[in-house]
């Protein structure tokens, strides 16, 4: 029951397409930049920044839920692009890439709309009338803030090689 609930599959797909390309192994790099930046920023955030409205907390939930939302629609996108290759394959086109680039753009898109989901909640945690409650949620908040502003630079990046793929 609980397997189909777990989004475990789905960071550990996110995780793995943090590869470098020239060697095939995860780049240190950009896990340190994907994961720790954020932590550090959300440190600093919560040091500096006494204070969170209930008007920033709905804009943040609204935000949230649009992108997760267009992240779905992509998400549909990329899949219809990728069926319409195999069934319709094009000699101009490095499918090996295009497979390798598509299965990343939508590991990266899951991961998104996840964090996205995670970032709803966490926002909700701002409201706390506990202060460490409150406290962790605004670390949480401006962590997963700044991991999904990440996730749609990869995707945009990706997006632009299958779209570059697309027009050859």
């Amino acid at each position: 029951m609980f397997a189909k609930l777990s989004p475990l599959n789905i960071i550990k797909s996110h995780f793995l397409s943090l590869r470098n390309y020239e060697t095939g192994r995860l780049s240190r790099g950009e896990i340190a930049l994907h994961f720790g930046l954020p932590a550090l920023l959300a440190g600093v955030h919560v040091v500096l920044v006494p204070e969170v409205s209930e008007n920033v907390v709905s804009i943040i939930v609204s935000a949230a839920s649009i992108v997760a939302g267009l992240m779905l629609n992509l998400l549909v996108l990329i899949y219809t692009l990728v069926f319409n290759a195999k069934s319709n394959p094009s000699p101009m086109v490095d499918i090996t890439l295009f497979k390798k680039v598509s299965r990343e753009s939508l590991d990266t898109i899951a991961f998104s709309i996840l964090l996205c989901l995670m970032l709803v909640v966490a926002s909700f945690l701002i409201l706390s009338r506990f202060p460490s409650v409150a406290l962790v949620g605004r670390f949480c908040t401006v962590y997963l803030g700044i991991a999904v502003i990440f996730c749609l630079l990869i995707v945009l990046k990706r997006c632009y090689i299958i779209v570059q793929q697309e027009m050859k």
